[in-house]
């Protein structure tokens, strides 16, 4: 055997073990998320395109790994030489290479069960906290996909080595000079597939995220993508891309359109904010206390779990009859600091971008207006003050106090999570009281944390559910019901305002959609005995931008609206508008208008109907309506926030 064809040997050999492996991580993705895989007919037929369009992106990452050790080490080998310790450092340079690469896909199996979408640049953010990573490591569901990881890496190496010790004991014969006319070419010929492998394609453009798309059941298109290469290209689009929305639609013309989706006439108090307006109210003011309770990932399909015949989220289920519920409630993003910031001052989320950054924003909302108008401001947090840079947004976003793990007893703490629902609520009841002792109206705000992985399940509550997902939503609505229970025995609670919400949804049932509705479409319950035209199931379309503007004309005060936000009860919006990391969608009664900022295309859906066909020709001017409201929302909410421009000057 030549020198060349052994080198060519030990390089397929590297090859196409890891896109075996790296198959082996594509089936686990698949088989983890089947029960979204649509029709058993046509499974079989969609996972083979899905696991063909797969090899091709490994393919191009296997290339960019392969490339540098082809060209050393053929060159090489047309020289008669290739030293016994460059192969031992190219054994390790593809271990260290592919043991990315392999955990990569590793992390991408749970992240995408749990968001319905791939590992993207926008995860880093979450390990500039410390509680991520205990997260991570205490969630026991996670470990499978670590030791799954850890086997196939280690066998990796294993047969990397061995794959080595066969070149460097093969026998090879040197090139004679007739012999360069065939390896020379070949050699070349080999390159030309290594770099055609790089580019992924053919055609006039390399391979994108969008090769994977061929047909309309988002998990098979998804399937196919490497997540390694999804990874590679979010970080270059975050890095390149200012705004996703770039010039898809200007400032000025965001401006205008939001004018008037908003019903904005009169010229705005402040010309730095467009949609800054000035709300008087009729009458005297309430004096009302206010309780915000933002409930983690509670999805509005929740609502409807049974176990042994009975509600899961039985207290929540019977709120619906005593309160304002509203149907179609969705939340701005799928983040807990979207769900924060939107719901408390009424701005939407801005794709992956965090709303509480290190360089803190300013907001007014509802927490800067209501201390500006006497009450106390209160914010209760389970967990590390410091995580998603709560506290610093916080505080200089209108809250007088700010309640976290470091105010309670530490044989409280159960994870990196910090307290559960349970205590949070105790803790926050006293806290309570002792405002209300001083005869000040106040305004608390509570963020749970229990229905967030790792799941730590009560004893009590083992035999609540079907499993711990819907164990801990039973014990969150039973959380939640004694907190009410207990504040109903306070002489404050008659004159309260309880708003009760998702901070966003999860993913729920088979998704037809890129975008799951479900991880946005959250319940909205507003509560107190004040209310006498109770209950009211209402299907005007809202959203968490809408809570400021509502919880202030429900108290009928005066105040600056610089936000995005109606109030619900006097004004009406057309649509709502929410975002994950890399979608936008727009929804009412009847449409679903999902956009794909990446690729610059969006689709118009009859999601009632859980029709995935697209119906954009057929209705071309609705498409364009939700289109223009969702993109204008983003455009000149993005520009507010960038140029610093969202709480206007006094």
């Amino acid at each position: 055997m030549k020198k060349p064809l052994a080198v060519l040997r030990y390089l397929a050999s590297v090859h196409i073990l890891a896109l075996i492996v790296l198959a082996v991580f594509r089936l686990v993705l698949y088989f983890t998320n089947i029960d979204q895989a649509g029709d058993a007919d046509n499974q079989m037929v969609f996972l083979s395109k899905a696991m063909l369009k797969g090899v091709q992106f490994d393919n191009l990452i296997s290339c960019y790994i392969i490339v540098l050790p082809a060209v050393v080490l053929l060159i090489l080998s047309l020289f008669n030489r290739i030293p016994s310790s460059l192969i031992t450092i190219f054994n390790v340079f593809f271990i260290v290479g592919y043991a990315l690469v392999f955990a990569v896909s590793a992390a991408d199996i749970p992240y995408f069960s749990y968001f319905f979408s791939h590992l993207g640049a926008s995860a880093f953010g979450w390990f500039a906290f410390g509680g991520t990573v205990g997260m991570i490591l205490q969630e026991s569901s996670y470990y499978v996909y670590i030791a799954v990881f850890l086997f196939l890496i280690i066998l990796f190496g294993i047969l990397i080595f061995a794959f080595g010790r066969k070149l460097k004991s093969t026998v090879a014969s040197d090139l004679k000079k007739k012999d360069y006319a065939v390896y020379i070419p070949l050699i070349i010929i080999v390159f030309a597939f290594c770099f055609l492998g790089i580019r992924g394609s053919l055609g006039r453009y390399p391979l994108r995220v969008s090769g994977a798309y061929f047909g309309n059941v988002s998990l098979y298109n998804q399937l196919g993508i490497n997540p390694a290469f999804y990874l590679i290209k979010s970080m270059g689009v975050q890095k390149k891309q200012k705004d996703k929305l770039d010039g898809v639609m200007s400032v000025d013309d965001a401006i205008v359109f939001m004018r008037n989706s908003l019903r904005i006439d009169s010229l705005p108090e402040s010309r730095s904010n467009p949609i800054n307006r000035y709300i008087e109210a009729e009458g005297e003011a309430k004096k009302a206390n206010v309780v915000v309770i933002l409930l983690e990932s509670m999805a509005n399909d929740y609502l409807g779990l049974k176990y042994n015949g009975k509600p899961v989220a039985a207290y929540m289920n019977e709120l619906i009859g005593k309160s304002y519920y509203f149907e179609n409630f969705y939340s701005a993003g799928i983040h807990t600091n979207n769900g924060i910031a939107s719901s408390l001052y009424g701005f939407p989320a801005i794709f992956e971008r965090p709303m509480m950054n290190v360089e803190v924003d300013y907001y007014t909302g509802l927490p800067v207006n209501l201390k500006e108008q006497g009450y106390e401001t209160m914010f209760f947090l389970t967990h590390d003050p410091q995580y998603d840079n709560m506290y610093s947004f916080l505080s200089e976003n209108g809250f007088d106090h700010v309640y976290s793990q470091y105010d309670y007893p530490q044989d409280k703490v159960v994870n990196n999570f910090g307290v559960q629902d349970d205590y949070l609520f105790e803790f926050g009841l006293n806290k309570l009281n002792e405002i209300a002792e001083e005869k000040k109206p106040f305004l608390a705000t509570f963020m749970t944390v229990s229905n967030h992985p790792p799941y730590i399940v009560p004893d009590r509550f083992t035999q609540a559910g079907n499993n711990d997902q819907e164990r801990i939503i039973a014990f969150m609505d039973t959380s939640l019901k004694e907190f009410m229970e207990k504040a109903q025995k306070q002489a404050w609670f008659k004159n309260t305002i309880f708003v009760i919400l998702g901070d966003h949804g999860a993913v729920t049932g088979k998704q037809g959609y890129d975008m799951p509705i479900s991880y946005n479409h959250v319940p909205l319950f507003i509560y107190s005995p004040l209310f006498n035209d109770v209950p009211r199931r209402l299907k005007t379309m809202a959203g968490q931008t809408d809570i400021f503007p509502t919880v202030m004309g429900l108290l009928n005060r005066p105040y600056i609206n610089d936000s995005f936000g109606i109030d619900l009860f006097k004004e009406k919006r057309d649509y709502s508008v929410f975002v994950s990391d890399n979608y936008l969608g727009c929804i009412d009664n009847e449409f679903f208008y999902l956009y794909n900022p990446h690729q610059k295309t969006g689709g118009l859906y009859k999601y009632r109907e859980k029709d995935i066909r697209d119906f954009t020709s057929d209705y071309a001017e609705k498409a364009e309506s939700m289109k223009s409201y969702a993109i204008s929302t983003i455009t000149l909410a993005d520009y507010l926030v960038k140029n610093k421009l969202v709480r206007s000057p006094k």
